[in-house]
């Protein structure tokens, strides 16, 4: 007979329900509080309960039953080692619902699902401002204490870089020079021609063979 069986189908067919009811309970075990919706939150509930109450007799056949479930060997020592232990004392109710209200959008009831007793990592509190202006003085004097070091001490002799050789530009030239300059120029160009054409005139006659 199977009294007292019925269960939710959740709107999935049989493979789909059972995997994401798995996901879940991965997910409570794995952050200890989670939000989700309330039919699936009295679901999961039950297959969680399961594993917990597993984790606390810690034999070979229990860490076999859940890795069925959990499929995550990281996740199993962490329920065996961490979770199971905190519940020595408690026989049931390892989980709580608490109503969050309706979701925006479709309206579905919403819950937190979390573990009674969990563990709570407190945050550490950031820097005090005091501590960082201190860093920073301190960080201050070093560099001044490094540049004192750099500096030469009293007495000692101290290289003096020569200086540079400066070019002194030449005066600009008068205007007869650069007549004569241009003179010589002209020169030379007429000298240059009067070759280039001497020596075309003896190609022209050693071509005819006169030359």
């Amino acid at each position: 007979m199977r009294h007292a069986n019925k269960r939710s189908k959740l709107g999935m067919k049989t493979s789909h329900r059972k995997a994401t009811i798995r996901n879940i309970v991965r997910s409570l075990i794995k952050y200890q509080r989670i939000e989700i919706s309330l039919a699936r939150a009295k679901e999961v509930r039950k297959l969680a309960e399961q594993m917990i109450t597993l984790g606390k007799s810690d034999t070979v056949n229990a860490r076999r039953q859940a890795y069925i479930v959990l499929e995550d060997r990281d996740l199993i020592a962490k329920l065996f080692k961490e979770v199971s232990p905190l519940f020595k004392n408690r026989s049931s109710g390892y989980t709580r619902i608490i109503p969050t209200g309706f979701r925006r959008g479709d309206g579905a009831n919403m819950c937190i699902l979390e573990l009674t007793e969990r563990k709570i990592v407190e945050k550490l509190p950031k820097k005090a401002k005091a501590g960082k202006a201190k860093a920073k003085a301190e960080e201050a004097k070093q560099a001044s204490e490094a540049k004192r070091e750099e500096m030469p001490k009293a007495g000692a002799e101290v290289k003096h870089k020569e200086p540079k050789a400066k070019t002194i530009s030449k005066s600009k030239p008068t205007l007869d020079e650069e007549r004569n300059r241009e003179r010589a120029k002209s020169e030379d160009r007429k000298l240059a021609d009067k070759r280039g054409f001497m020596k075309n005139l003896r190609g022209l006659f050693r071509k005819r063979g006169d030359f």
